[in-house]
């Protein structure tokens, strides 16, 4: 049997910590009942990497559609938007 010990990331607490059932996908939710906020641990990070990120910047200079740039590099289209949005203006 492997006993779990699980810190609030809020406040720190880790004795009045209990599990709140499950998120949508199935993973266990924790909620600290001394600052009753509610997270899922070991959650994962759904930033891009930087790579990804400069391939999207070079595709987009080259014209590239933003759905062929989703599909090609598996990101969703809100991603290359968002990339898009965020990077220089090309001078004219």
């Amino acid at each position: 049997m492997v006993i779990h010990t699980y810190v609030c990331p809020h406040c720190g607490q880790s004795a009045r910590v209990v599990r709140r059932g499950f998120n949508g996908n199935g993973t266990q939710r924790l909620l600290c009942r001394e600052c009753s906020k509610t997270w899922t641990p070991g959650g994962k990070s759904r930033r891009i990497s930087a790579e990804k990120e400069a391939l999207i910047e070079q595709a987009l200079g080259e014209r590239v559609s933003q759905r062929a740039i989703a599909r090609t590099l598996s990101c969703g289209r809100e991603t290359v938007r968002r990339v898009l949005k965020k990077s220089p203006a090309p001078a004219a």
